[in-house]
């Protein structure tokens, strides 16, 4: 039986999962480890410290990682050093370190939605900045209204709707960019003063996107997929929450069959889904009655809620016909597992 090696955080917790026991522990080691053998794999978890990218023993190992959404990220960024080593080391790390960059890293996130086949992309058109100035500079090719998405933030966060060039570059200079020190500000103009010609340095600092705004937006769909499986849910725009559809709660959502998805909804996510070639994957998908759009999407260390039964009946899963309704037994841990082994049987 083949082996699989998941890494844990400091804490010794794995991966995501809403309502875990303890509060914010992750999925339940035991449960994960009996699912994953039901399926075919044996595992064992190792610590992140633990871990020797050199010590010339991970070439061809199965290695699944957690994430983490520290304050600031900085253990965040940590995994992803020993990431990026296991992969260079010649480890099969599940899924592959891009994904880990893009989670919680809107930017990245959208230069890897850009580079999908033109007929995945789903719609949106987007242009990337690291600072105000950046932006300011290409002000006039840019049409209005638009969404201005810092690089970091959930739920909704960091995320803006601009309808002029004014308000684009104010929401940018004070929500979005790091504003330098006044200290810093002096010592460029005096450059400046001293070295004719010379160009100072950005004052407003930080990774941004814009995006083409989608007018009229009531609604917009999460889907997870697990392996073959599609968990799908209905979140509605509260007027509270201007333009956003995420972050207005769980129990304020349709489910399954509730959902009522529009015909090809689940088709354009799913080949999206293994144009990604991940064993997982949640996606904000959204319909404006002639096209569908991929707004955004996480491959690690995402929201699970929409995985239990006491949300979702039913799930939607894949068969060569289309797909066919399946009693939810809402349980995370085996989802994962079985989407894992899927995964790696068809990537062998």
């Amino acid at each position: 039986m083949e082996k699989i090696y998941l890494l844990t955080d400091y804490r010794g917790r794995f991966g995501s999962k809403h309502d875990d026991s303890p509060y914010r522990s992750g999925m339940d080691h035991q449960l994960l480890e009996a699912s994953l053998r039901e399926n075919g794999l044996l595992s064992e978890y190792v610590s992140f410290s633990d871990v020797k990218p050199g010590d010339g023993t991970w070439a061809g190992r199965l290695v699944l990682y957690t994430s983490s959404e520290d304050f600031g990220l900085p253990y965040k960024q940590y995994i992803e050093d020993l990431v990026f080593a296991l992969e260079l080391a010649g480890a099969r790390v599940i899924p592959s370190f891009k994904f880990l960059r893009a989670h919680n890293n809107k930017v990245f996130m959208e230069l890897l939605r850009d580079l999908l086949p033109s007929e995945f992309k789903g719609g949106l058109v987007s242009s990337h900045y690291g600072t105000a100035e950046e932006l300011a500079e290409r002000i006039n090719e840019i049409g209005f209204p638009v969404i201005v998405k810092g690089h970091s933030g959930a739920m909704g966060r960091n995320v803006f709707l601009a309808r002029t060039a004014d308000d684009l570059m104010k929401t940018v200079r004070s929500r979005i960019t790091e504003k330098a020190s006044l200290r810093f500000r002096i010592k460029e103009y005096l450059r400046q003063y001293k070295h004719p010609g010379y160009r100072r340095e950005s004052f407003y600092r930080g990774r941004l996107i814009i995006q083409n705004f989608i007018p009229g937006l009531e609604k917009d769909w999460k889907v997870y997929f697990f392996g073959k499986r599609a968990y799908v849910f209905r979140r509605p725009v509260f007027k509270k929450r201007e333009f956003r559809a995420s972050g207005g709660g769980y129990d304020n959502y349709s489910y399954g069959l509730a959902a009522e998805a529009p015909e090809g909804l689940l088709d354009f996510g799913w080949s999206i889904f293994r144009a990604l070639g991940v064993p997982f994957v949640s996606m904000d998908l959204a319909w404006d009655g002639s096209r569908f759009y991929l707004l955004e999407f996480q491959c690690v260390y995402f929201g699970t809620a929409g995985i239990l039964k006491r949300y979702s009946h039913e799930y939607f899963l894949r068969e060569d016909n289309g797909w066919s309704v399946v009693s939810n037994e809402g349980i995370v841990e085996k989802a994962f597992a079985e989407a894992v082994t899927w995964f790696v049987k068809q990537t062998e």
